[in-house]
């Protein structure tokens, strides 16, 4: 009888605690940023909240929610002086390679492709025609591009694209990109 009691009572605790966590919810934000409100939590799982919306032109290529926030980490002007590392296109390609990981970094030259290997690296490129990010939790902010690919292993990413029309292909997970203007 208590090898039957058992087996039941574990299965009863763990459907409890399923229950009980199903009325959870998580959230992700940057160490550095201040800590929300009940209130601003709140307004943040409403239903009723709104992104902003983009152009019209441009909703093709905006994909997850780039909000106030996430449009301010999209700025240059905000990376320009904190620059780690500077290096220039070569032969028209270039690759951020791993050792750039939670590095800012600034690719000038003229640069035809550029891959992004690289996680949690801030990325600041001229105008490109193929950018292609491999790695995770990266903010690229690019002069302009002809086509940004985010790979199926590239997940967390912010890329924004200061002038022209982008084709987006985002294979990824949790990805936000949009123009920047």
């Amino acid at each position: 009888m208590k090898t039957v009691r058992r087996p039941l009572a574990l299965s009863f605790a763990l459907l409890i605690a399923g229950c009980a966590l199903a009325g959870c919810s998580v959230r992700v934000s940057d160490a550095g940023a201040a800590t929300s409100t009940a209130a601003d939590t709140a307004a943040s799982t409403s239903p009723t909240a709104a992104a902003p919306s983009p152009s019209p032109s441009d909703s093709a290529n905006v994909r997850g929610v780039v909000d106030d926030e996430r449009m301010a980490k999209l700025q240059r002007s905000r990376w320009s002086d904190k620059v780690t590392q500077h290096v220039a296109c070569v032969d028209g390609a270039y690759t951020v390679d791993r050792n750039a990981d939670a590095l800012v970094v600034e690719v000038t030259g003229d640069c035809r492709e550029v891959t992004i290997l690289a996680s949690a690296a801030t990325v600041l490129l001229p105008a490109v025609d193929e950018l292609s990010v491999q790695g995770d939790g990266n903010i690229v902010i690019v002069a302009a591009a002809r086509e940004i690919v985010l790979d199926t292993g590239a997940d967390a990413n912010l890329v924004g694209w200061e002038s022209g029309t982008a084709v987006v292909k985002d294979a990824g997970t949790l990805n936000g990109t949009t123009p920047i203007s």
